[in-house]
């Protein structure tokens, strides 16, 4: 029977059906010793049976850190937030589809990744990365996700996300509208800061920043620098574009806190959609698990000497009880 061709068969897939384990997958299908010719013979009988076609990624499978991809976060704490959590799950599951293992990694821990790691996605930029050129010069092939630039990186269309949240404000009648961000003098804000500003230029409309300094938690500070500012006028703003969920829902706390009613007062909007912290949220949806996927597609053009290039992936408003 010929497969569903909008399956991949994976090496996991394999190893499930010949009962072996995936190293054992991956020396039948790049002729390595260490196995029965009976063994070799059956799993390459099952690789040929459900059609495998083995990626970029998996054809760089051979042995020792080859196989091994190195998670690298940023300098703050990224691992305490959901959306990081939820990204490392889906690239973990992308990685082991393609029969590579993760390992996490710190930022200060790169230097030590070549030597454990002949592959690296990197997550959490800030300003002044040194990551993506220790590894260049180490020679170790790598994803970013973030923003476009001369390497392979993948990032949601973060402008554009934040331009339809703010543009559903000013169409819903909202004019005092603020852009609630973290540390937005630094490179990694001025995408979504810049879809916020195009659509209050096309309106005539001013703006108005809520700057969060880094290193915080961002919901706790969300809640205490809206606070402060609505302490001093209750009436500032009608209306929050957030950078992302997180800080959305400390404003929500906040505006509670004061009495200032949602939406009918002040409409807030985020941005991520994530599980639990979006419920009744208007957000802009990204899909994390298409990022994830992405990503190791990117890193198997990457191992396999391609050309680097950039992929936008889109984004989508969802309209809900804030806004």
């Amino acid at each position: 029977m010929s497969r569903d061709p909008s399956k991949t068969a994976t090496i996991r897939e394999i190893a499930r059906q010949a009962e072996v384990s995936i190293a054992s997958v991956s020396r039948a299908l790049n002729g390595k010793p260490g196995l029965s010719e009976a063994l070799r013979d059956h799993i390459l009988a099952i690789s040929r049976e459900i059609e495998y076609r083995p990626s970029a990624a998996a054809r760089q499978l051979i042995s020792g850190k080859a196989a091994v991809v190195g998670i690298s976060l940023g300098r703050r704490d990224f691992e305490l937030r959901p959306y990081y959590i939820l990204l490392y799950q889906h690239l973990t599951v992308a990685l082991h589809r393609q029969g590579m293992v993760p390992i996490f990694f710190a930022h200060d821990q790169t230097p030590t990744l070549p030597e454990q790691a002949g592959a690296a996605i990197l997550l959490g930029e800030f300003a002044d990365d040194p990551r993506p050129a220790l590894l260049a010069a180490q020679g170790v092939p790598f994803v970013r996700i973030g923003p476009a630039g001369g390497d392979f990186s993948v990032a949601p269309e973060d402008r554009h996300g934040i331009y339809l949240a703010t543009r559903h404000l000013i169409e819903g009648g909202r004019r005092r509208i603020a852009f609630v961000g973290d540390d937005l003098a630094s490179p990694h804000s001025q995408h979504r800061l810049s879809g916020y500003r195009q659509a209050l230029d096309e309106a005539g409309l001013a703006e108005h920043l809520i700057d969060i300094p880094p290193n915080y938690e961002p919901a706790l500070t969300g809640y205490r620098w809206l606070s402060r500012r609505l302490e001093q006028d209750p009436h500032a703003y009608d209306g929050l574009v957030c950078e992302n969920d997180e800080l959305a829902r400390g404003c929500l706390t906040a505006l509670e806190d004061h009495g200032i009613g949602v939406p009918d007062e002040v409409a807030v909007t985020g941005f991520d959609d994530l599980p639990t912290l979006a419920e009744a949220l208007t957000t802009v949806r990204q899909d994390i698990a298409g990022i994830a996927a992405m990503s190791v597609e990117l890193l198997g053009e990457a191992l396999a000497g391609k050309p680097p290039r950039h992929v936008s992936m889109p984004v989508a408003l969802v309209v809900r009880e804030t806004g």
